[in-house]
């Protein structure tokens, strides 16, 4: 289980010092590559409003070359497996998510989970809340499903991106904090945990580069890098609860990490087998839950790859074939940001094992069960 993830995490790396000796010039294969998709009515729209792809992959390359530097530093310092505690109970209630379990709650192209233990309730990421609406999907979706302000005491930001801070409203002007609904809400003194440093009035957030434990049971994982071509660096973590009895569950955000190195940074810290994967992993192959300028943009934006060479399907089947080999007894994820053609593999590969999120379908998993 565990070399098959060093392996392709050793190429990736590999990948990235070869790289590093052509430093951020252009080959005359990028050059030809650029002048082609220059050409494709859908990467056009994207780069007249993101920037010159001769400018775009220059940055790109620097931060693989960074990001790499920063996985082989952290992974090191990584010496011990992590007693992290355990729980007897978890519940991860949906709360927002582009699929919905009944037409009174509200999708959005976003994500939050309410996270339930013995010990804590965590309110993991903020969705979207696209049209700056008041109250937000998710305030709504919390009052439908009787979800009170001081029904969880943490709150934990995978990454600064707005499908996961509550969207681009006022607040977001120096793209270092985060919101509820369209304007900041007392959120009285809840514990904050966030990627990068972000800030909230009356609140000190965490900034839990590093892993960090919260609970009994419960911690990030830390931070793991990842250059976007069109979106820049992204900082993510993701949430491990460990069930006695059952062992890891991880949850992630985006999945901008990418599957291979989400486990292999919870292979180097736990030695409790993996019990479920659930969340976003964006994998999106040729259908997008958003398109802009008439184009299918999650095919192209957010995946960490070049857009001329979006995802295919034998590449996500891959990373499906390597998670398979931890003998998982849950996987669900997200529609929010991987397509359906994605899900359907998933569907394919894991069978009664596996769902997908809704809101409102609470994920429940006990020692006793």
């Amino acid at each position: 289980m565990r070399w098959a993830t060093s392996i392709i995490v050793l190429a990736a790396i590999l990948t990235a010092i070869a790289c590093q000796s052509e430093e951020t010039e252009l080959t005359r294969g990028d050059l030809a590559a650029i002048s082609r998709a220059l050409e494709d009515s859908n990467l056009k729209p994207l780069f007249e409003a993101w920037g010159d792809p001769h400018e775009l992959l220059p940055r790109f390359r620097e931060g693989q070359r960074r990001a790499e530097e920063e996985w082989r530093r952290n992974q090191a310092a990584i010496t011990e497996p992590w007693d992290i505690g355990t729980t007897k109970t978890l519940e991860i209630l949906p709360l927002v998510d582009w699929h919905t379990s009944a037409p009174s709650l509200k999708g959005d192209q976003g994500v939050s989970y309410l996270v339930r233990t013995d010990e804590v309730t965590v309110l993991f990421d903020l969705g979207r809340n696209m049209h700056q609406e008041d109250p937000s999907p998710l305030l709504y979706n919390m009052a439908e499903l009787g979800v009170t302000l001081d029904g969880f005491g943490v709150i934990v930001i995978t990454h600064n991106h707005s499908d996961h801070v509550g969207g681009d409203g006022p607040w977001r002007k120096d793209n270092t904090s985060f919101s509820l609904t369209n304007h900041q809400i007392d959120l009285d003194e809840k514990a904050v945990y966030t990627p990068v440093p972000m800030t909230y009035p009356g609140l000190t957030p965490v900034h839990s580069e590093g892993p960090t434990a919260i609970a009994r049971g419960v911690a990030t994982i830390g931070t793991i890098s990842n250059p976007l071509f069109f979106l820049g660096y992204v900082q993510e973590q993701a949430l491990a609860v460990n069930v006695e009895g059952k062992g890891i569950v991880i949850i992630s955000g985006c999945g901008h990490q990418t599957l291979p190195k989400l486990l292999e940074r919870a292979d180097a810290l736990f030695d409790e087998p993996f019990y479920g994967l659930l969340g976003g992993l964006h994998y999106t192959i040729s259908d997008s839950r958003v398109e802009s300028f008439g184009v299918p943009v999650l095919v192209y934006v957010g995946n960490g790859k070049v857009p001329w060479e979006p995802f295919a399907a034998d590449e996500v089947q891959a990373n499906i074939d390597l998670l398979k080999t931890y003998n998982l007894s849950m996987v669900a994820v997200s529609g929010h940001d991987s397509g359906d053609e994605a899900l359907a593999l998933f569907g394919d590969a894991f069978g009664d094992a596996f769902s997908v999120i809704k809101v409102g379908e609470p994920i429940v998993i006990s020692t006793g069960d």
